[in-house]
């Protein structure tokens, strides 16, 4: 197995090193990431679960609206299993949804199938780029962090970007300062790096820079629920006991839709003060194109 090192770029975030191949990348995704039930996605998932899907595009949708976009067109960027875009489809949005294989989306949600587009996504965004669509919201859940250069995808989506568009960009939250806590207090190893699965790795400041860069302006930064907090208590710290990793997964899931399904709005708000202080365990980024 190749071995990875950890380097920063000059953005401040940390890339994985070597980086693999465009062939290598491609065969990793389409032939094995949503094939394998053990991967990043399941066969099966409980109604919780399901809810939360359906619940992070609520807060999407919600967070969207505060900005005034009047552009209900998604282009759904790694959709994996498509709960997000199939959110989106329910409230009549228009919506285009890519990835490297169709497998999850057939698997969960095959009303998508028709508005799915398979293969590359660098491909697919230059293909749409020459065909001069614009969309009111790209959305990258769970992508940036796997790409070989995410400033090169970042740049690329201007040409599908009006004024009005919105980028939704969501990643871990990984090499952030609580991580770092966590690591001198010896609750925890640096389990967050794990290439080939995740190349790059952003926590908020470095994210916020890299959008700075690719000339893009936030309008929105949210963090989610902090799962973390289980390792500072020994009955609950997943890492010294993997066996409870479900169960922190789980209380996760039912803390967010509990806070959201109580006032969206004030979860946003929840979320966007998380955001300041860089605390929880993944980031959500809405930006715009800078003018």
């Amino acid at each position: 197995m190749r071995k990875f090192y950890q380097t920063v770029t000059s953005l401040g975030y940390v890339q994985a090193a070597p980086l693999p191949s465009v062939e290598e990348l491609e065969q990793h995704y389409s032939n094995k990431y949503y094939q394998l039930p053990s991967g990043s996605y399941s066969k099966t998932y409980t109604e919780e679960e399901i809810r939360y899907f359906f619940n992070i595009a609520k807060v999407a949708i919600r967070t969207v609206e505060r900005f005034n976009s009047g552009n209900m067109s998604l282009l759904d960027l790694g959709c994996g299993e498509g709960f997000f875009s199939s959110a989106f489809l329910k409230v009549n949005w228009n919506v285009l949804c890519c990835d490297f294989s169709k497998f999850g989306v057939s698997e969960h949600n095959p009303e998508l199938l028709p508005f799915f587009q398979e293969g590359n996504l660098l491909q697919t965004v230059a293909s749409l780029t020459a065909q001069r669509k614009h969309f009111g919201l790209i959305n990258l859940q769970n992508v940036l962090e796997h790409v070989l250069s995410p400033e090169d995808l970042l740049i690329s989506l201007h040409g599908l970007m009006n004024d009005d568009s919105i980028l939704r960009i969501r990643v871990p939250n990984d090499f952030s300062d609580f991580q770092t806590e966590l690591l001198n207090k010896g609750l925890s190893e640096n389990t967050w790096f794990s290439p080939p699965e995740h190349l790059s790795y952003f926590n908020r400041d470095n994210l916020i820079n890299t959008l700075n860069a690719c000339d893009y302006s936030l309008i929105s930064l949210q963090i989610d629920f902090p799962i973390e907090l289980y390792l500072t208590n020994p009955h609950s710290n997943y890492w010294k006991d993997r066996s409870l990793g479900k169960a922190a997964h789980l209380s996760r899931i039912f803390c967010e839709n509990f806070l959201i399904n109580k006032n969206i709005d004030h979860y946003i708000d929840y979320s966007e003060a998380a955001g300041k202080l860089g605390f929880g365990r993944e980031i959500i980024a809405y930006a715009k194109k800078k003018k």
